[in-house]
C-alpha cells in the first residue's frame, strides 16, 4: 500500500513538472514570437498596416509668385478643380462615364477603363474651368468627386513668355526661369489622406500640412521691366514680319549694372498654352543658340579704338577690296561687295 502510494505521489509529480515545461516552453515561444512582431518585424509591419488602412494623394502647393521689377505680376497661380474617380465606389462605370464624358470633353471608353480598375484612385480630367467643374459636381455621381489644385496663370499671355518659361501638369517647371529657378518656386506638396475602416471604406479625408507649412515656397523678383518688354516685342516684331525673317532676338541692358532690362524673342509664345507646340516652342534662343555677330560687332569695334585713341575720325581703312584671309580660310564681304578705302 505504501509502494502504491509512493508511486501515485511520483506520477502526480511528474505529470506537475511536464505541465510546468509544457508551459514554460509556450511562454518563451510567446515571448519570442512577440518580440519578432514588435521589435524586428515592427516597422515592416506598420508600414503595410498604414497602406492598408489610409490611402493618400500629394496636392502639389502654389507656386511663388513671378515679378517684374516693378513689382507687377508675370506669373502666379490660381487654384482649378480636377475630376478624380474612386473605382471601388462606381457600382455602374457606363452608367457613369455616359454622365461625365461629355462634361470633361474625354471619350467615353477611356472613362470605362479607368474606372473599371481595381485601383482606388485615378484621374478623369486635370484643372478643368469652373463651369465645367460645377457641371460635374451637379451630376453627384458616387465615386467622381473634384479636387482643388494650382494651375499655373501668366496674366500677360505672351509678354517675356520665352524668358519665364512654363510648367508641366505637376506644377513641375520645363523651361525658363520657371526650371533654372524650380527649386524656390516650387513648396513642399500638401498630403490628403483618407483612412479606411475594416470593410475598405473611406472615412473623412484630411489634410497634413505639417511638412508644407515647414517649407513654403519663395517668390521671384526679376530686373525685367514689362513696360520695356512690350516695347521691344512690339518693335522687335514690326521688322521680322515686314522682312519676312525666321525670327529675331533683342536684349535691353542696364550697362551702369550688366541688369537686363528685356528680353525678346520672335515668334512670341504663349506659356499658358504651352502643350499646344512642339517641344522647341518655349525655347529661349536668344540665350541658348550662338550666332556670330557679323558686321553688328563694327560700332563696338570702332567705338573701342577711337576710346584708345589708336585711329582718329578722319582715318581711312583698307577693307582688303572685300575679301582676308584669316588661318588659311577666306573671309568675304556680304553680298560679295568690293570695298576700298572706307572712313
Amino acid at each position: 500500500m505504501v509502494w502504491i502510494m509512493r508511486e501515485e505521489k511520483k506520477w502526480l509529480k511528474f505529470r506537475i513538472v511536464t505541465l510546468l515545461v509544457f508551459f514554460l516552453v509556450l511562454f518563451i515561444a510567446l515571448i519570442t514570437r512577440a518580440f519578432q512582431l514588435q521589435v524586428l518585424s515592427g516597422q515592416t509591419l506598420k508600414t503595410l498596416a498604414t497602406k492598408q488602412h489610409i490611402k493618400t494623394l500629394q496636392i502639389q502647393p502654389e507656386r511663388g509668385i513671378i515679378f517684374d521689377r516693378n513689382g507687377e505680376k508675370l506669373a502666379a497661380s490660381v487654384m482649378a478643380d480636377s475630376v478624380c474617380a474612386d473605382p471601388s465606389k462606381i457600382r455602374n462605370p457606363q452608367d457613369a462615364a455616359d454622365k461625365v464624358a461629355p462634361l470633361i470633353g474625354l471619350d467615353r471608353q477611356t472613362i470605362i477603363k479607368k474606372i473599371s480598375s481595381t485601383k482606388n484612385f485615378c484621374w478623369l480630367a486635370r484643372r478643368i474651368p469652373p463651369e465645367q467643374a460645377r457641371k460635374v459636381e451637379a451630376l453627384n455621381v458616387e465615386g467622381v468627386f473634384l479636387v482643388k489644385e494650382p494651375k499655373r496663370f501668366y496674366p500677360n499671355g505672351e509678354l517675356a513668355g520665352h524668358l519665364l518659361g512654363f510648367v508641366g501638369l505637376d506644377s513641375t517647371g520645363l523651361e525658363g526661369l520657371e526650371l533654372k529657378y524650380e527649386d524656390y518656386l516650387k513648396g513642399v506638396p500638401e498630403t490628403l489622406a483618407w483612412v479606411r475602416d475594416a470593410k475598405g471604406k473611406k472615412l473623412q479625408p484630411q489634410i497634413d500640412k505639417a511638412a508644407a507649412d515647414q517649407t513654403s515656397s519663395y517668390h521671384l523678383i526679376l530686373t525685367i521691366d514689362s513696360r520695356i518688354q512690350h516695347l521691344v516685342e512690339t518693335q522687335l516684331k514690326e521688322p521680322v514680319t515686314d522682312k519676312g525673317a525666321k525670327g529675331g532676338y533683342a536684349i535691353v541692358m542696364d550697362p551702369r549694372t550688366g541688369e537686363i532690362l528685356a528680353l525678346a524673342n520672335e515668334p512670341s509664345f504663349d506659356p499658358n498654352y504651352s502643350t499646344s507646340g512642339g517641344p522647341a516652342t518655349g525655347k529661349n534662343k536668344a540665350i541658348t543658340d550662338n550666332y556670330d555677330p557679323g558686321s553688328t560687332f563694327k560700332p563696338f569695334l570702332v567705338a573701342a579704338a577711337l576710346e584708345e585713341k589708336t585711329i582718329k575720325e578722319t582715318d581711312r581703312i583698307f577693307c582688303e577690296n572685300g575679301s582676308y584671309v584669316i588661318a588659311g580660310k577666306v573671309i568675304h564681304e556680304a553680298q560679295k561687295k568690293r570695298h576700298g578705302f572706307l572712313t
